[in-house]
């Protein structure tokens, strides 16, 4: 990426895919999010240990935005209420809270972690922590002024659009550069079909992978565990959003609306363009009619 684009607002999106359970207590253990009992998980969340690579996704965005000299780069956790037994909580506010208390733990004393507290994670904390403090960032104005919550997105495509939307309210202008942290399979969906759909720039994106990791598995039952995970990303994601770019049809659309049990409704006004209540017939018509060329980040705008 050339210079011109590094200077530009800089949104950094953690999709998320669960809620921490920050009331779970666990035989008197420090709740710090590495523990999956601290989480409302899914049953297929648990073999590839989803949770720890949850807090990697969160902690890798904010190493970014510290290292990251811009004034104008900004950190968004992006999901919501979708878990019945966690409450009205959302996913974006649950990752946002463990960041700051595990943040918060590594400035007050690492000693506190836990023995089976995961090394590679101890050591992003660190990172950020020597970062912050050559930089004089404090806790509270990371938390406060660098890093929000996007509380309404039901898939993918609403994490990126909802994201760049919370952004405006946020700092005042739409972002030019997006940095999406998340799971490798899911990289193909978000640049090839989501940017593509909204038309924002790809060349504009950067997205940082970090996968989930099984325990203890050898080279052969890997491999079978990262291929079938590609085969669900095909099938659950990539096939329907090939087909339905906006997720207007009944699949997608049921999808979110079981994630939606709080009934909660965005407030993102310009969003509406996205909302029928009728499928689209047609998605390439309705990108050429009403959204190529004419969204305020479309590269007819690029300066």
């Amino acid at each position: 990426m050339n210079q011109e684009v590094t200077r530009m607002p800089h949104l950094i999106i953690v999709p998320c895919h669960s809620i921490w359970n920050q009331f779970a207590q666990t035989d008197g253990a420090p709740n710090l999010g590495h523990l999956p009992e601290q989480w409302f998980l899914a049953p297929f969340q648990l073999e590839g240990n989803d949770h720890l690579a949850f807090i990697k996704h969160g902690l890798h965005a904010i190493l970014h935005l510290v290292k990251d000299v811009s004034n104008k780069s900004l950190v968004v956790f992006s999901g919501s209420q979708t878990k019945i037994p966690a409450g009205c909580i959302s996913e974006g506010q649950s990752y946002y809270f463990l960041m700051w208390r595990l943040i918060n733990q590594a400035y007050e004393d690492e000693s506190l972690f836990p023995n089976d507290f995961p090394d590679d994670i101890l050591k992003l904390l660190k990172d950020i922590k020597a970062i912050m403090m050559l930089r004089s960032i404090s806790v509270q104005t990371l938390f406060t002024s660098l890093i929000t919550t996007e509380d309404f997105a039901l898939d993918s495509f609403e994490n990126l659009l909802f994201s760049l939307y919370r952004c405006k309210q946020f700092i005042g202008e739409f972002a030019r550069k997006i940095t999406i942290v998340g799971f490798g399979f899911k990289e193909k969906r978000f640049l090839q079909l989501h940017a593509r759909a909204i038309d924002f720039p790809v060349k504009n994106i950067q997205y940082i992978a970090v996968d989930p990791a099984p325990m203890n598995y050898d080279s052969i039952k890997l491999k079978a565990y990262y291929d079938e995970l590609d085969n669900l990303e095909f099938q659950n994601a990539l096939k329907l959003f090939s087909s339905d770019w906006y997720g207007s049809k009944t699949a997608l659309k049921t999808k979110k609306l079981t994630r939606n049990p709080f009934k909660r409704i965005n407030n993102y006004e310009d969003v509406r363009l996205f909302e029928l209540e009728d499928a689209i017939e047609n998605d390439e018509v309705f990108f050429e009619t009403y959204i190529k060329e004419k969204m305020p980040w479309s590269e007819r705008f690029d300066g």
